[in-house]
């Protein structure tokens, strides 16, 4: 049948319609697009295959996740081995700045987070360094305590031997180049048999505070900090101890005025000791000069 039957056919009362002025019009549109769209076949529609969890990111298991929110995979929300792990909350993102506080579970904020424990404060944001909330003793546990760098002397085997023509003894705080690196250091302390008893390179390495519930911070993570290391917390000081000052009710202590050996080593009989009074480095005895440790952390 030809489209204009089908329109008689459709419209036996065109005439009439057509009488009816502009209403008569508009009823004959209508008709008519009535009419083609049940001439006009339907588009054919494709069905989309969704993606995969993987595909969408959810790579990671519940337990990567630490106390971080558990995002679930929408078509596996009981498996945990498909999850991605949100990030912290906004107050407790990497803000990493000098001052900062490093906590327990790896995260870093700027100010306290009431539901996280504290391990340490950052002083150098470059190698991303942290030092500890407090000293430690000879057993490496958490306290104020005196102590020698060794109870014997050697050359140490694998540490550079810094002079004063390297660090120049005194308060001109000229940048340190010299055996700068603590973590290499404090191993290299620990590996010779010729120091004697390593009392400071040890109480450091032996170190783990309460709160700890990742690897970088466990026993054997934390060092005697180097020379340079000490002279960065000394030009942070105020920063650091302020910090400090608002984790007292973690047990933290401030930096304040004390001697504190260095893992950088001077000669066979000598290592570094910063005093953070005014600011002063000088070699002294290992064998038989007390000093203060705290130890120091990568993160």
């Amino acid at each position: 049948m030809s489209m204009k039957n089908q329109l008689k056919k459709s419209l036996p009362n065109l005439p009439l319609i057509l009488r009816g002025g502009m209403e008569g019009i508009k009823l004959l549109f209508m008709a008519l697009v009535l009419k083609m769209s049940l001439i006009i076949p339907a588009q054919a529609t494709t069905c989309a295959v969704p993606p995969t969890c993987k595909q969408m990111g959810y790579t990671m298991k519940k337990a990567d996740c630490g106390g971080n929110p558990v995002l679930r995979c929408p078509f596996a929300l009981s498996d945990d081995n498909q999850v991605f792990c949100g990030a912290a909350a906004e107050n407790t993102s990497q803000v990493v700045s000098i001052g900062a506080i490093v906590y327990g579970d790896g995260t870093v904020a700027s100010g306290v987070v009431t539901d996280k424990t504290p391990i340490g404060v950052v002083f150098d944001t470059a190698n991303r360094l942290a030092v500890a909330l407090t000293d430690v003793k000879k057993d490496g546990t958490a306290g104020s305590e005196y102590m020698y760098w060794s109870s014997s002397y050697c050359d140490t085997p694998g540490l550079q031997n810094c002079t004063t023509t390297e660090i120049p003894t005194g308060t001109n705080l000229t940048p340190i180049t010299c055996g700068v690196d603590g973590r290499l250091n404090t191993n290299a302390i620990l590996a010779s048999t010729c120091n004697g008893t390593t009392y400071a390179a040890t109480a450091t390495n032996n170190y783990q505070p309460a709160g700890c519930t990742k690897d970088f911070c466990k026993k054997n993570k934390w060092f005697l900090p180097s020379i340079r290391d000490l002279q960065n917390i000394y030009l942070q000081k105020t920063q650091i101890d302020a910090s400090l000052t608002l984790l007292n009710s973690n047990g933290a202590t401030t930096i304040g005025s004390k001697y504190y050996w260095s893992s950088t080593e001077y000669g066979n009989n000598y290592a570094w000791l910063f005093y953070m009074n005014y600011g002063y480095r000088g070699n002294y005895f290992k064998y038989n000069s007390n000093g203060y440790v705290r130890p120091v952390l990568a993160f």
